[in-house]
């Protein structure tokens, strides 16, 4: 239910008992609000989703007829997420893929959504370098039978390039995997092992 069937279904202006409903402006702003806050939580769900090399939460981020242009790839949802989670693929070569988002801006017009979003990128290739990225997101999002998904999204690089790396020695800490084992897919409300001297025994 949207704000405005919740608003619909409220009690009716009564100035002498001292009832409102709210304003037509006012549940417009929250409804925007509410559309924002899902369009960001789906940005962010997808470069969680690449990141994790989950397939399926990949494929339900994107609506059914949908395009991807990262450049080296451009293709629609299903073949990003085939792509992303190829094991010989270009991302598999790295132990880890790593998004950061940075701000959404997000003009909304009913059931759709043009998004721009910055993030910065990181992988490794090789032993001694990372591989790193800055860019935005520029989408076309459609609200389908109540949800938010991306039709069309475009990358625009602002640089790219590798930075020189030295791997540390590994302190004791979790450590993430793209995968279905990495630790923050378990959840926990107490550690497993408090006796340990370390996160990782």
């Amino acid at each position: 239910m949207t704000i405005t069937q919740l608003c619909e279904v409220g009690p009716k202006c009564d100035e002498e008992n001292g009832i409102h409903q709210m304003t037509t402006t006012t549940t417009d702003k929250l409804q925007l609000l509410t559309d924002k806050l899902e369009l960001t939580e789906l940005v962010a769900k997808i470069a969680r989703a690449v990141d994790r090399q989950d397939r399926e939460g990949i494929l339900a981020c994107y609506a059914d007829r949908s395009f991807d242009d990262h450049g080296r790839f451009r293709g629609s949802g299903t073949e990003f997420a085939d792509f992303i989670c190829d094991p010989e693929g270009f991302t598999s070569v790295s132990k880890f893929v790593y998004h950061l988002m940075g701000q959404s801006l997000f003009d909304i017009d009913g059931d759709e959504a043009f998004g721009e979003t910055y993030f910065a990128f990181w992988m490794q290739a090789q032993s001694n370098m990372l591989n790193q990225s800055i860019g935005r997101y520029a989408d076309y999002f459609e609200r389908i039978d109540g949800v938010w998904q991306l039709v069309y999204r475009r990358v625009v690089i602002d640089w790219d390039g590798t930075i020189p790396a030295t791997n540390a020695v590994p302190g004791g800490h979790f450590r993430g995997v793209r995968g279905d084992n990495d630790p923050t897919l378990t959840r926990l409300k107490w550690p497993e092992h408090p006796e340990h001297k370390t996160s990782i025994g």
